[in-house]
């Protein structure tokens, strides 16, 4: 029927009934296409669209399935959510300053597209002009002028629109330190995953608990900012915790500490060689073990 189809929930092992679609095994056969599918010959068009979506966090697919399909990642990086969190808390914050930056972006690109329109206009009327009669052509030298009138006025108030637009970014940069500490804390819960595969968190339940935080300070003051970044750890470690084992409330609690430590939010002094050879340093056996609860390898580690 051409239309597009979509299946969620797809693994690293997809089912071999789909071999002959994500290969393309399509016959024609006169006027029409055919495709086998479950051993039967179904009718194939064209505009047909196949969308395979996985929720795995990292997943790697066969080499095969990576030369037949595009695979597109649309998982958030830290940096990204940064700047998303930035969004929403300069429109919290200051709703004004945030309409006026999104406006100005649209400017830009209207801009762009207004640019390259008349550009192609004027191309297609110099490419139809008769070389013969071209300077006697009042209408390809009225399309010039009013070319060149319009870039000007563009430049001038794209130049203008810039520079609004980077009075705007410091203002919008008071708040970095809020959404840094939002995107460190996302991302440092979706990796408990790897200690547990019953905490997951959506982005979508994290921004509540971030945005009730800052709703939650209600001092106007220059020590807001630094108010604001202690409440969001503060919300976000009491709504983790409530959901942890007992046994894993301490390795989340470590796992902020070091992020702390790594950012220099706390005042310790912080050796990322120091760190690697904590987490990753090498064992050192052949030493009697004189704890029975504790494994003899975090004892050759110790």
């Amino acid at each position: 029927m051409g239309k597009c189809v979509m299946l969620e929930g797809i693994q690293q092992e997809i089912d071999a009934t789909l071999d002959p679609l994500m290969q393309r095994a399509i016959k024609k056969k006169g006027k029409n296409f055919l495709l086998e599918l479950g051993g039967d010959p179904i009718d194939y068009d064209p505009r047909f669209k196949l969308f395979l979506i996985t929720k795995l966090f990292n997943p790697h697919f066969k080499p095969e399935i990576a030369a037949c399909a595009t695979i597109i990642n649309f998982i958030v990086t830290e940096s990204g959510l940064e700047e998303q969190l930035l969004a929403d808390v300069v429109m919290n914050e200051k709703a004004e300053l945030e309409q006026t930056k999104q406006e100005l972006v649209k400017k830009q690109n209207q801009f762009q597209v207004t640019l390259n329109r008349l550009e192609e206009e004027l191309l297609q009327t110099l490419a139809e002009a008769d070389p013969a009669t071209i300077l006697e052509n009042k209408q390809l030298i009225e399309k010039l002028d009013i070319t060149k009138v319009t870039s000007n006025e563009i430049e001038i108030q794209s130049i203008e629109a810039k520079r609004t637009e980077k009075e705007i970014n410091i203002s919008r940069e008071i708040y970095r330190g809020v959404s840094a500490e939002g995107a460190m804390l996302y991302f440092l819960i979706i990796s408990l995953n790897f200690v547990e595969y019953m905490y997951q968190y959506s982005l979508d339940a994290f921004k509540k608990f971030f945005f009730k935080a800052i709703h939650k300070v209600t001092t106007y003051d220059e020590t807001r900012i630094e108010l604001l970044v202690r409440e969001i750890r503060f919300t976000i470690c009491q709504w983790i915790m409530r959901g942890l084992f007992e046994q894993h409330k301490l390795i989340y609690l470590t796992l902020i500490t070091f992020r702390l430590m790594q950012k220099k939010a706390i005042d310790v002094q912080y050796e990322k060689s120091q760190m690697d050879f904590l987490i990753q340093g090498k064992q050192k056996p052949g030493t009697a073990n004189p704890l029975e609860w504790l494994p003899q390898t975090a004892w050759d580690s110790i």
